[in-house]
């Protein structure tokens, strides 16, 4: 189990490191599956945040909040590339999917016993 939530934590760093990478490209690099941009973001932002609830699913809140913000102020930062343009309906797309998304991990992570810690050892009797 610790070497499943090792590459479960892994792949949660990794997606988010993706995501705001790909955010503050400028829009000719972003990768486009031709969904609606909305839709994509709220995907993208869903399966980082399922992820983040699998990697850490004792951290459920602050996993919602923590993607919610992270998405709050990278957003204005796409000014700074060319051809983007923040906008705060982006921002709610992103946060509800975060939300959403660690909703799903977390109970994924419920039924799958990952929320339970880490072995220890029994104590012993004496």
């Amino acid at each position: 189990m610790d070497t499943i939530r090792l590459v479960i934590r892994r792949a949660a760093w990794l997606s988010i490191l993706i995501v705001l990478l790909v955010t503050l490209v400028p829009i000719g690099l972003r990768p486009a599956t031709g969904l609606p941009p909305n839709i994509e973001r709220f995907c993208a932002m869903a399966a980082v945040g399922a992820l983040f609830a699998l990697a850490y699913p004792r951290r459920f809140w602050l996993i919602v909040l923590t993607l919610s913000l992270t998405a709050a102020i990278v957003e204005p930062l796409q000014s700074l590339a060319a051809g983007r343009h923040p906008s705060f309906q982006d921002v709610e797309y992103k946060a509800l999917g975060a939300a959403i998304g660690a909703a799903l991990g977390y109970a994924i992570a419920s039924v799958t016993g990952l929320t339970a810690g880490p072995a220890r050892p029994a104590p012993e009797a004496t």
